[in-house]
């Protein structure tokens, strides 16, 4: 029996996966045999293309542009963000002080300065995304035309 926290140190599985299974009570803590030989296989397929393809292809097209807008942002916090920003329509303005106050009333917790900062980012971002997409749509041509 292994605890958790040693295991997680000679995996290449995430430390929060690992987490998120025990919590979902998928694996023990510690980890029994029958743990430590799935979590092994799980290794061997981990970021496996036709794995992850395969998972992919069961969401909507609009839901798998989403997961992969915000694929690298690891809390909720950031992803709620994320989409707050990606989803206001054209115009349309959210000031980053109504921002912080939704997270942190809907999340429970007060955001630190270097939180706020990664808000910034991320707005920042949504921004950058949002510009190029336009431009990208400008530069189609019309096929409605010829």
């Amino acid at each position: 029996m292994i605890p958790l926290s040693e295991y997680a140190k000679e995996i290449s599985i995430p430390k929060r996966i690992l987490r998120y299974l025990h919590r979902e009570g998928i694996i023990t803590d510690p980890l029994s045999k029958e743990d430590q030989l799935c979590l092994q296989f799980l290794e061997r397929i981990w970021g496996k293309k036709e794995i992850v393809r395969a998972q992919l292809s069961r969401l909507s097209l609009k839901a798998r542009h989403s997961f992969l807008r915000t694929a690298d942002l690891p809390t909720k916090w950031e992803r709620y963000a994320s989409s707050r920003y990606f989803n206001l329509a054209p115009g349309q303005k959210l000031e980053m002080s109504t921002l912080i106050e939704e997270i942190q009333t809907t999340f429970c917790f007060l955001l630190t300065r270097q939180q706020i900062k990664r808000l910034y980012k991320i707005r920042n971002r949504v921004q950058v995304a949002k510009y190029r997409e336009r431009k990208r749509a400008d530069e189609q041509p019309d096929s409605s035309l010829t």
